[in-house]
């Protein structure tokens, strides 16, 4: 097809290759940018949604983060009570030991 004699370097220095990636990057820069800008009204209006959908996602966030805050104190309240029944029901056991015990 194309014969063409390209050297492997330009000037010892750059690698022709790395010298066509650069030049590609730079055409894609440009093309991209072009239609960046004629996307200008999309991205601002896709934007501005994704702002709402952020601040809606971190209010309900925070709404369910007290909520489970809520549920853990309770759930923690409700533990240390059980405990401490226990605990009583322990101690009560212990003293009635020791009742019998000291009848022994």
């Amino acid at each position: 097809m194309l014969n063409l004699n390209i050297p492997s370097t330009i000037g010892g220095c750059f690698s022709t290759n790395m010298l066509l990636y650069g030049f590609g990057a730079l055409a894609g820069f440009v093309v991209i940018n072009k239609l960046l800008r004629d996307a200008r009204p999309f991205l601002v209006s896709t934007t501005k949604e994704v702002i709402a959908f952020q601040q809606w996602l971190t209010g309900n966030l925070e709404e369910g983060k007290e909520f489970w805050e809520d549920v853990f104190s309770e759930a923690r309240h409700l533990y240390r009570l059980e405990v401490e029944k226990k605990l009583e029901v322990l101690q009560k056991q212990q003293e009635l030991l020791q009742r019998i015990k000291e009848r022994l």
